[in-house]
């Protein structure tokens, strides 16, 4: 008996065990290193734009765009939010109605005996090899009476009355391009994100960020971006997607931005809350849609934190095979397990203050399992978006 437990604890192990256990730290090191620094930034950008001054003047005219599409009933909650801002220059409100049969129209009307800048147009009810969704805000820009354009969604809620400061500060500081923020929440009536949809957004989010901050900005939000209308007519508007029905808010947003001209807004004050009865519906159709117009843009970003994901799987295997050649020897296993809860209490803590910085789903113990499960969540959608392919084309090509 005392052999056999004196064979746990030996350190006669072959060298191979000793390679793999090297190969797993490496794993860690290298998915750290793509990981952690940009979550970091991500909440150094939110503390920064938090801690920011607001300038009381210099502020540019504004009209802002609101596609609503069957959000009749939360534009009574919206229009007085954006209508009641506290913005020192004028602007104007354009409500872009791609819904005739909801009640848009007669809330929009009863407003505007109370808000004289606040005006409405419609998308035409049938358009062939157009999204009507790019028709819409092509309307409501062509509308427009300022130079300054700023985006947001019918179903959508501003957290503060400084939502048009905030955003507009940058402009006023000479950028052409603003990408905001904006959370995904279940109205009254629906539950919150699972926490793989919420893991996923979180993911996609501290990517599409990080990359900006770093000087590659390749997407931003629909619900909360704002851009110069010279650069819509400067690039032809959606002229270059138009056989797709998404594209305005990354693939548009691509064309247009640099490092130079654009600027993130990360602040409280300046998030918008889209609001739906059923969220995860939502989330869903974001993700295929996110991931079939992904192909049009640049992968260096989507790579390295794909990549990151892919390690996980990889000192995973290498601490099962660590543990299984070495055994009658637990050692290798305990060294595995040590360094496997290190590194995952490191990733989990990175994950869950990213996620409370942006307003997220605090997650935490499940982060190790929904890392792992990740790319097959994106293998499952990759298959799933190449069956609904035609769901995301006004033509087929």
């Amino acid at each position: 008996m005392n052999i056999i437990y004196e064979n746990f604890y030996s350190l006669d192990i072959p060298l191979t065990v000793w390679y793999i256990l090297g190969a797993m730290v490496i794993c860690m090191a290298i998915a750290g290193a793509l990981l952690w620094p940009r979550l970091r930034r991500v909440r150094r950008q939110v503390s920064e734009d938090d801690e920011a001054p607001v300038p009381g003047d210099g502020y540019p005219s504004v009209s802002v765009i609101v596609y609503s599409q069957a959000s009749g009933s939360n534009l009574r909650t919206l229009l007085p939010q954006i209508l009641q801002q506290d913005y020192p220059a004028p602007f104007e409100v354009i409500v872009v109605n791609d819904e005739t049969d909801d009640n848009t129209e007669n809330i929009v009307s009863e407003l505007e005996l109370y808000y004289p800048n606040l005006y409405m147009t419609f998308a035409p009810e049938r358009s062939r090899s157009l999204s009507r969704r790019k028709l819409s805000l092509t309307l409501g820009i062509k509308a427009a009476r300022y130079e300054t354009l700023l985006f947001t969604d019918g179903s959508c809620r501003l957290a503060s009355p400084s939502w048009m400061r905030r955003m507009m500060r940058h402009i006023a500081a000479g950028s052409e391009i603003v990408l905001g923020y904006a959370e995904l929440r279940g109205d009254d009536s629906a539950g919150s994100l699972s926490r793989a949809m919420s893991f996923d957004r979180l993911w996609e989010s501290s990517r599409w960020i990080s990359s900006a901050i770093c000087g590659r900005p390749i997407r931003g939000t629909a619900c909360n971006l704002a851009y110069m209308r010279n650069l819509f007519f400067e690039r032809k508007g959606f002229s270059q997607t138009l056989h797709l029905k998404y594209g305005d808010d990354d693939i548009f947003i691509n064309e247009i931005a640099s490092g130079s001209n654009t600027a993130l807004e990360l602040s409280d004050e300046a998030r918008v809350v889209f609001v739906d009865n059923s969220p995860e519906k939502v989330a869903d159709i974001e993700r295929l849609r996110r991931d079939f117009t992904a192909a049009s843009l640049p992968r260096r970003s989507y790579l390295s934190m794909a990549f990151s994901s892919f390690l996980w799987w990889a000192w995973a295997i290498c601490g099962i095979t660590a543990s299984v050649l070495g055994y009658p020897s637990l050692i290798p296993a305990a060294i595995a397990f040590v360094l496997a809860l290190s590194f995952s209490l490191i990733s989990m803590t990175q994950w869950k203050r990213t996620a409370i910085a942006l307003g997220s789903r605090p997650l935490f113990w499940t982060i190790p399992w929904l890392s792992w499960g990740r790319p097959l969540r994106t293998l499952f959608y990759r298959i799933r978006g190449r069956r609904v392919r035609r769901d995301n084309l006004t033509h087929l090509i």
